[in-house]
């Protein structure tokens, strides 16, 4: 899948969808204000996270590779204070090949991004990259799925969207439909959107996306191969302890 282009088709939905998930700002926001220097944030969207770090003073670099959500997020950021919005460096690029010139003590992947890279040599690639710009024993922070079993059985992946009402008077919902590669530890996620407007005309966008995902083991060897030492796993964003039933979300040092 060219990831260049999966987040583009829903780019102006995707604040919709989300608007409610703000669970793990504080503590990204937290990891970030810990730090001297920029951070680097991969797979920025359309600025979910970024933009709370500037407006709490944080200066963030923000790779996205969706020109699509680049442009959403670029926009949000025009409509900041100045000084807030000179804060961010906005890039275009790919999370498993970049280079930047520069290293810095924090680079964080919110949001299962990382996920979306289908194969180990994408993975290592992106790891890889990761590793490169840390300084030394700066911090990585990767968020990630549990893979419990029930999780995997389940033909739902994500909470339904129900039924939205949009400033243009139109209805948005959403249903979903979920394929399983066991073999390859693939879920493959098909979301259709119904947007019907005051007279019952539809119009209809279905997107489809990937989830790789990946055990609690297999993750720290990742890691450990990149040269990222696993300092702690939490179960969620409040820093409990990983119970395999939520989040698994890895704090790893460069060693």
């Amino acid at each position: 899948m060219e990831l260049e282009k999966l987040y583009d088709p829903v780019a102006t939905l995707y604040d919709i969808e989300h608007e409610g998930f703000v669970s793990d700002i504080p503590f990204y926001l937290e990891e970030a204000k810990k730090v001297q220097g920029s951070v680097l944030e991969l797979g920025a969207g359309t600025g979910r996270v970024t933009l709370e770090c500037a407006k709490v003073g944080v200066e963030i670099v923000a790779l996205e590779i969706s020109k699509g959500m680049l442009d959403v997020a670029r926009k949000k950021s025009s409509e900041l204070p100045e000084d807030v919005a000179n804060r961010i460096t906005w890039l275009e690029g790919d999370m498993r090949k970049f280079e930047l010139g520069r290293q810095f003590p924090l680079v964080f992947i919110p949001f299962r991004s990382f996920q979306h890279l289908e194969t180990r040599s994408d993975q290592e690639a992106c790891l890889e990259c990761v590793s490169r710009h840390l300084e030394k024993s700066g911090r990585f922070v990767l968020s990630l799925f549990a893979p419990s079993y029930q999780r995997l059985a389940n033909r739902q992946m994500f909470n339904s969207l129900g039924t939205i009402e949009l400033p243009d008077g139109c209805r948005l919902s959403r249903t979903e439909r979920v394929t399983h590669d066991y073999v390859n530890q693939l879920i493959t996620v098909e979301w259709t959107y119904d947007v019907v407007d005051a007279k019952g005309n539809i119009k209809r966008n279905v997107w489809t996306f990937p989830m790789r995902y990946l055990w609690r083991f297999e993750t720290e060897l990742l890691l450990e191969k990149a040269g990222l030492e696993v300092e702690t796993i939490y179960g969620d964003y409040n820093r409990c302890a990983f119970d395999h039933n939520g989040e698994m979300l890895f704090v790893a040092r460069k060693s």
